[in-house]
């Protein structure tokens, strides 16, 4: 039996993965979406299903700060990991530091008033950045913007400054796969290289699949 768990980032939904998922189920794929709750959606936190056979797998599909948000138990049980934009420590150990710091205090200031919106709108253009934002997903969010759970959004925000020293993430028999976007307007370089070191030091298996 194959497996995948799927995990958003911060302000996006499971709606992400909408078109990938109707492949993989039409392929006899178990899928499960890791849901935060941010946008009129019940809070998920899938699990593995039980398999008594060693041959499927297990693969988890994370986006961005998603790596915080899923289940511990289910990032180290899982046997393939894709992890797209990614990272452990947001907030970078380079001249960028101070920079980013300001303005996520900026972003953290406008999830308390009127301009939740056109931020979050920033936000999704320079998350898809060089491409348009794909026009499914705007259609799908922007719709859900005046049922906004702001607690969620503002918890989960809180993680982008999470700081201390990185834990062991997956199985070290894991087979990983990072995609890191070349002209990406979020991530900081710095601190999307420092997640690919973190994972190299980590594996002792395959890298990729």
């Amino acid at each position: 039996m194959n497996q995948i768990i799927s995990q958003h980032g911060w302000a996006f939904d499971s709606s992400l993965w909408k078109e990938l998922k109707k492949i993989y189920i039409k392929n006899n794929w178990i899928w499960q979406d890791g849901e935060r709750g941010y946008f009129n959606k019940t809070l998920v936190s899938p699990k593995w299903i039980n398999n008594n056979s060693n041959k499927g797998k297990n693969i988890i599909i994370i986006h961005s700060l998603g790596i915080h948000l899923i289940d511990k138990n289910t990032l180290i049980n899982a046997s393939h990991a894709i992890f797209i934009n990614s990272f452990y420590q947001f907030i970078p150990d380079n001249k960028d530091r101070k920079l980013i710091i300001k303005s996520l205090e900026r972003m953290k200031k406008k999830l308390n008033n009127q301009e939740i919106k056109p931020m979050l709108n920033e936000f999704y253009k320079n998350s898809f950045f060089p491409n348009e934002i794909n026009l499914n997903f705007q259609k799908t969010i922007s719709s859900k913007f005046d049922n906004a759970n702001i607690s969620h959004l503002k918890s989960d925000f809180d993680k982008l400054s999470i700081n201390n020293k990185p834990p062991l993430l997956v199985s070290k028999d894991c087979n990983v796969l990072i995609i890191k976007s070349i002209s990406d307007r979020i991530l900081n370089n710095n601190s999307s290289t420092s997640f690919i070191e973190l994972m190299s030091k980590t594996q002792t298996k395959n890298q990729g699949f």
